[in-house]
């Protein structure tokens, strides 16, 4: 039975309408936990604020409590998670469930959902970018290495100025995933259709139960975060897979023929089909494609939301049928970079024989001005001798570190990890003791 059956709508289908559930329904298997977690906690609200009749709450928490626990397959026939979740606590309850979701819709559960999803992806991102952290920090190799701008030498740089960017990156992309972390424990149940709810539950107590808030009082507002989440978290996820596009890049260049100055480690270079003496940087150019795939489903994000009205539309499916799917296996993705970069090996002999002489004339251009107190005379000068082929005064530029240790980012992911598992455990053995002498 559909979570619509008994509306106006009448119940019929179409071998196309199937096509666009089907892939909803592979999707909604990712939901399957969260969809119970929030039904525990609403109807444990349920429960102590003594709406309907008791009998009935407890045997549909009794349920819920168990489903928690068991592997569960989804029927297509039913739509989505909401319905198979409910058909099956009404089978199994023989019919004391049929007030589970009451006054509940199918927008604020899904929104619901997802939300959670979105926070225990970001935190599994969270710990592995800790791991490629610690890795990167056991680094001890150094030396100079060419900057390039305009893909022209500039000015020379050590390796360890290099890794310590490199860690900046990731340090940088991490606070704006745990700020969309924080954004995302506001509770969606409780706006309806996004004109309001007529449950009587407390949803500030319901929030509670599962380690989220509820701050916000305007359904309409509320609503609108559900578009709005996916756009925060994507367009996170895209300028933390550009930035490292664009690492992965430098790092093809650098250990390419003509330079030789990285070598990649074994499991992230492939051969050729044809040549033998190839060394290509698979792994990189993939993800470089998956960078790119993040890309446009921002776009088809901007295209599903743009000029509609503010209330839900069910193409909004879309969205999530793409997006959960891409978030899954980039985390397989990223799982791999712990392993890469502590592979990565710097040859600092090789750089240093490729380094041009003009790489120097901003140190030069510096020398001279000391002693002319004229910048645009100075830099005539070091043009003139680079003209006329002289040898430029060389140096060995200071490492640049920033981060020592990453306590303070294990310390947040400790903590984000511990509040969330806390939460659940502390709502699961509640409702373990409710249920426990329920015949």
């Amino acid at each position: 039975m559909k979570i619509w059956s008994g509306s106006a709508s009448p119940e019929a289908g179409n071998k196309a309408y199937r096509i666009m559930l089907e892939k909803d329904i592979e999707v909604d298997r990712h939901l399957i936990p969260y969809e119970i977690l929030s039904l525990l906690a609403y109807n444990l609200n349920i429960y102590r604020k003594g709406i309907g009749r008791k009998e009935d709450t407890l045997k549909t928490l009794k349920e819920l409590y168990g489903l928690y626990s068991r592997k569960l397959d989804l029927d297509p026939e039913l739509e989505d998670v909401h319905g198979n979740i409910e058909s099956i606590a009404m089978e199994e309850t023989d019919g004391s469930a049929k007030n589970m979701r009451m006054f509940l819709s199918r927008n604020e559960q899904v929104h619901t959902d997802v939300d959670f999803f979105l926070v225990d992806t970001l935190i599994d991102y969270e710990k592995i970018i800790y791991s490629t952290l610690q890795e990167i920090n056991k680094i001890r190799q150094n030396g100079i290495m060419p900057g390039y701008t305009h893909y022209r030498q500039g000015m020379p740089v050590t390796f360890q100025t290099y890794m310590d960017f490199i860690k900046n990156i990731f340090v940088y992309n991490f606070n704006k995933i745990n700020n969309a972390i924080g954004e995302l424990k506001e509770l969606p149940l409780g706006y309806g259709s996004g004109f309001g709810s007529m449950s009587d539950v407390d949803f500030t107590e319901v929030a509670s139960y599962i380690g989220m808030e509820k701050n916000i009082k305007n359904p309409l507002f509320s609503f609108m975060l559900y578009p709005d989440n996916y756009i925060m978290v994507m367009s996170i996820i895209n300028s933390f897979l550009i930035d490292i596009s664009r690492i992965f890049q430098d790092m093809i260049i650098f250990s390419g023929d003509e330079m030789k100055i990285l070598e990649l480690p074994p499991g992230y270079v492939t051969g050729s089909s044809l040549m033998p003496n190839k060394v290509n940087p698979d792994f990189m150019e993939i993800f470089q494609g998956y960078a790119a795939k993040s890309v446009s489903i921002m776009n088809l994000l901007y295209s599903g939301i743009i000029n509609k009205t503010t209330g839900y539309h069910r193409d909004f499916q879309v969205l999530k049928d793409e997006i959960i799917p891409f978030m899954v296996e980039l985390k397989s993705i990223l799982g791999g970079f712990p392993d890469l970069f502590s592979g990565i090996k710097f040859n600092g002999a090789t750089s240093e024989k490729i380094l041009g002489n003009s790489i120097y004339a901003t140190y030069n251009s510096k020398l001279n001005f000391n002693s002319t107190g004229n910048w645009k005379e100075s830099y005539r000068m070091v043009g003139d001798k680079i003209k006329s082929g002289n040898r430029l005064k060389s140096y060995v530029p200071a490492d640049v570190i920033t981060y020592r240790d990453f306590n303070f980012i294990k310390q947040i992911v400790d903590g984000n990890t511990s509040y969330l598992e806390t939460s659940r455990k502390r709502l699961l053995d509640t409702i373990g003791d409710i249920v426990r002498d329920i015949v």
